[in-house]
Formats: C-alpha cells, sequence, structure tokens
C-alpha cells in the first residue's frame, strides 16, 4: 500500500482543473498554497484537459482572474496530444476535420493541411479523419467523414466526452456522442483517442519533460477520465473529493486511486 508520505518524491504533477483546483469560477482552498510549494521545491504542475476548444492562452487568462499564475506551456490539450502522436505515427499532414473553425486553425497552425470536400483523386484523399468537438457539424460533414472511414482513411478522436456542459445546467452532445454514431454508420471506432481516459496527454508529458513515470502523479476529481487516463498511464493517482467523486463512489467503482484525499489543500500539507 503506497504511504501519503510518499508524496514528497513527486516531480511532476497533472492537474485536472474545474474539480480539483477551481469550482466554477472559485479557486479551491489550498491551491494556491500547492502551487506556491511546487515552485519553491523546482517541482512542475501542468495543466491537461479534454477540451480541445479552448485554447491554451484561454485558460491562461481564466487562471489569472483566479490568481493563478501558469504560462501556456504549461497546458495540455487533448488536440496537443492528437497532434503529437499523430506526428510520432507519421500519419501524413491532410485531414478532414469534424470540428469547429477554431480547432481548423488550431490543426492548420500546426501543419496540417485541410481536406474539405469528399474526393476519389488519391494525391488529394485526407490521410487522416479526425473527430473533436464541433459545434458547426453537419449532415453533409458527418456523411464525407463516414465514407471516408469506411473507405479505410486512418480515423482518430480528440477525446471521448458523451456530452459537454452548457449554460443553465444543460449539456449539449460533444465527440463521444457522435463517435457512437460513426460507429453504428461504419461499424468502425478510432484508432487513438488523445483524451482522458486514454493515457496519451499523460505519456506526452512524460516523453516531453523526461520525468520517470514513478516520479509524476495524476490528480483529479472524476474516476473514470483523470484517476483512469493515469492507471493507464502507470503514474501515482490522486483522487481528491471537491468535484464528482465521494467517498461512496469510491466504494463501489473499480477504478481505485493510489490516494484518495478531501482536497488539494490536503496535498499541500503533505509536500511541505
Amino acid at each position: 500500500m503506497k504511504m501519503k508520505n510518499d508524496l514528497k518524491n513527486i516531480e511532476c504533477f497533472l492537474l485536472d482543473m474545474d474539480g480539483t483546483i477551481y469550482l466554477d469560477d472559485n479557486v479551491i482552498d489550498g491551491t494556491l498554497e500547492f502551487l506556491e510549494t511546487l515552485k519553491k521545491q523546482g517541482k512542475r504542475a501542468f495543466y491537461i484537459t479534454n477540451n480541445s476548444s479552448r485554447t491554451a492562452e484561454e485558460y491562461v487568462k481564466k487562471l489569472a482572474k483566479m490568481n493563478i499564475q501558469a504560462s501556456t506551456d504549461d497546458f495540455f490539450t487533448s488536440a496537443d496530444a492528437l497532434v503529437y502522436f499523430l506526428n510520432k505515427m507519421n500519419a501524413g499532414k491532410k485531414a478532414f476535420i469534424l470540428g469547429t473553425p477554431a480547432y481548423e486553425k488550431f490543426m492548420e497552425n500546426k501543419g496540417f493541411t485541410l481536406v474539405k470536400e469528399y474526393t476519389e483523386v488519391p494525391e488529394e484523399r485526407p490521410d487522416t479523419v479526425i473527430l473533436a468537438f464541433d459545434t458547426t457539424l453537419t449532415y453533409e460533414k458527418l456523411r464525407i467523414a463516414c465514407d471516408y472511414i469506411k473507405e479505410g482513411v486512418r480515423y482518430v478522436a480528440t477525446h471521448p466526452d458523451m456530452v459537454c456542459p452548457a449554460a443553465n445546467g444543460k449539456t449539449i452532445p460533444d465527440a463521444g456522442s457522435f463517435m457512437l454514431l460513426i460507429e453504428g454508420a461504419t461499424g468502425k471506432r478510432p484508432e487513438l483517442i488523445a483524451g482522458k481516459p486514454d493515457p496519451c496527454m499523460v505519456n506526452m508529458i512524460c516523453e516531453l519533460t523526461n520525468c520517470p513515470k514513478e516520479k509524476a502523479a495524476v490528480i483529479g476529481d472524476r474516476l473514470h477520465t483523470d484517476i483512469l487516463s493515469g492507471i493507464n498511464a502507470g503514474v501515482n493517482t490522486i483522487c481528491v473529493l471537491t468535484g464528482e467523486t465521494t467517498e461512496e463512489t469510491l466504494l463501489t467503482s473499480p477504478v481505485k486511486p493510489d490516494y484518495v484525499l478531501n482536497s488539494i489543500k490536503d496535498l499541500a500539507e503533505i509536500i511541505k
């Protein structure tokens, strides 16, 4: 059994955000102390999110409003992880994308050429079909994507979330919902899903920072995304009870974190 004092040996903390370091627009007690302690000890904090529709610059501004100082280099999204692993796979630079205009621009800035129509001309066809969060989704885009996927074009996705939070407590369909639709139409699932609970973001950060996995830890409030991504990547996992997960949930869930803390404030006290 792992001892809480072992957390003093962690050098790289991978943090979920909403429910872990803040709730809505309110910073959770202990967050600032935790981050300040890491800074004094020369350790790193990185922020990981499945949200592929918001840029690192937007997150920096959001955290700054809560007096959390961060740079764009501290953020890794499922979109970043997808590009990282597509490049590692030498998957090609032409893509048909189910995503927002902002996501399309992001991919163009990463060196990808966007294929907008269906074509049978070999040199004009996409190397990859990418499913992301897409509020501009049309039937035509879905039809073209399914045609390419059925014909054997590589199919990947940024994240598997079924719904995305919206105003007034409502939700809207997210990439995971359309993943099921595409599977029903083509019989195929993505070859790669970059977002949590898949280990892509965690693996990417460990590789880019040369951090040994025994020195890394994922901190989050959701067992089936945050914690499971850490388990799948083989790093330490810390579940905080300031968001989705409760003590009752822990008893019945098959996903078991290495450590359970009431909040990040407890972690700040442990690593001092």
